[in-house]
């Protein structure tokens, strides 16, 4: 090999050595930005769990108010709903105390109407029993009177002996009859008024029991409704904080590639050549040296 070749050559190998140096170089870079890729990512992993971490802590914040607030919302509504019922109840008692009272006055007036009534009653029956013994009485004092009378008529005649007796006699019998009549009338009259103050007093007795009837009883208070008990509270679970190992492991960059080889590579060939140059043209020298003398 010529020295042309040799140049040739060690330019080659220089080259080549250039490339090696080249494509080791896109190598590292490539493994560079892998790393970098890897770094961001697992940064963005990071970030995204710490992210849903802190949004979780915060529904969880909020789940717990809404909790309370909607169970406070609902103490307030039982409680409210508790009073009122209380208020309504009252009411109504209140209400059927006055019907009460109004059918305990309508009562007593009722009793007073009847004992008035029969009072009433029993005044009107002596009235006609006084106004029938009144009757009676004249009725009796015209019987004696008309047997005086004709005792007086029968003394003016002049009848004596048993003539005047018989006359006095029938005269007594006469008046005995219509006295004993007026007895029996007064005995009757007496007995219907028994009756019709018995009637009275039935009636009376009638009209009272109406009266309890149409009493209205007396109301109970009712038991108070109980009180609202307070709404049980959910309870939520609290988000775990992310720890390391959630995050997984931290990226590693990948061993570099190293140019040296390259270059060893195209020095030995560099060498390789250069020796092979050197020992070829020797021994083409050597072999195409001229030994011969020139006697001139």
């Amino acid at each position: 090999m010529d020295l042309v070749s040799l140049g040739i050559a060690g330019v080659s190998s220089i080259l080549g050595g250039i490339g090696g140096q080249a494509d080791t170089n896109a190598q590292n870079r490539a493994i560079e930005a892998q790393y970098k890729q890897n770094l961001q990512s697992w940064q963005f992993g990071k970030q995204r769990l710490k992210a849903d971490w802190r949004h979780s802590n915060k529904q969880w914040r909020l789940n717990k108010q809404d909790e309370r607030t909607l169970a406070n919302y609902k103490d307030a509504t039982n409680l409210q709903n508790w009073q009122q019922e209380l208020k309504i109840q009252e009411f109504e008692y209140a209400s059927q105390m006055k019907q009460y009272a109004k059918s305990e006055q309508i009562f007593k007036q009722q009793l007073t109407f009847n004992q008035m009534a029969q009072a009433v009653a029993k005044e009107a029956e002596y009235r006609k029993l006084e106004d029938s013994m009144k009757e009676l009485a004249f009725q009796n004092q015209d019987i004696i009177i008309r047997a005086l009378q004709a005792e007086g008529a029968a003394a003016v005649k002049g009848q004596q002996g048993r003539s005047a007796e018989k006359g006095e006699q029938a005269e007594f019998a006469a008046l005995g009859r219509n006295q004993a009549i007026l007895a029996e009338s007064l005995l009757s009259a007496k007995a219907d008024t028994g009756a019709a103050l018995r009637k009275i007093a039935n009636d009376r007795f009638g009209a009272d029991l109406a009266a309890e009837a149409n009493r209205m009883l007396k109301p109970d208070r009712l038991p108070a409704p109980p009180k609202p008990i307070a709404t049980p509270r959910a309870e939520f679970l609290k988000p775990r904080r992310p720890k390391k190992y959630d995050f997984g492991p931290r990226p590693v960059k990948s061993a570099m590639a190293s140019s040296a080889g390259a270059w060893l590579g195209a020095a030995s060939d560099l060498a390789g050549g250069f020796a092979s140059s050197i020992g070829v043209g020797s021994k083409s020298s050597l072999a195409n040296r001229d030994y011969s003398f020139n006697f001139r």
